[in-house]
């Protein structure tokens, strides 16, 4: 875990989320800082543009037995996410598995905003292996980050 902590930028998401088709048109960029709680438990702080204002969301990934397996708890039994680092090399790249229920999502970070096609690829390869394809699949912008959020604009 301690090799995903710093600055990630989300390059790309695969999802069946009806969210995301309505949407893709307007998608913002999006920056992720990464810090280890408690040595293992990994404090998650999306930072992004909502109606033109800079959000701070945060969130806690839960360590799991296994290695590279963490626990998003949501409210209720339901919305808990099972996340599964499927690949990083932690200095270019990280994919990873967002598992809830019975749907998955597969998405992309990069420590800077864009990635070489080799990681693409692999990223591609990933998507298509849990049966998603390019048409589900959303690249984000590369540009127009949020360094940081005012207080107002936290949500925990």
């Amino acid at each position: 875990a301690m090799q995903l902590t710093g600055r990630w930028f989300l390059v790309g998401v695969a999802s069946r989320c009806s969210y995301l088709a309505e949407h893709s048109h307007q998608l913002e960029a999006t920056a992720v800082t990464v810090t280890i709680l408690d040595g293992q438990s990994l404090a998650i702080s999306t930072f992004r543009k909502l109606d033109g204002m800079c959000w701070e969301i945060k969130q806690r990934y839960l360590p799991v037995q296994a290695h590279g397996r963490f626990l998003l708890k949501g409210r209720g039994y339901a919305s808990k996410v099972d996340i599964v680092v499927g690949e990083t090399d932690h200095s270019n790249y990280a994919i990873l598995y967002y598992e809830k229920g019975q749907s998955i999502s597969v998405k992309l970070y990069g420590r800077t905003s864009q990635v070489s096609d080799a990681v693409a690829d692999k990223f591609e390869r990933h998507v298509r292996a849990v049966g998603l394809s390019e048409d589900v699949t959303y690249y984000f912008p590369t540009y127009g980050f949020c360094d940081s959020a005012d207080e107002f604009h936290i949500l925990d």
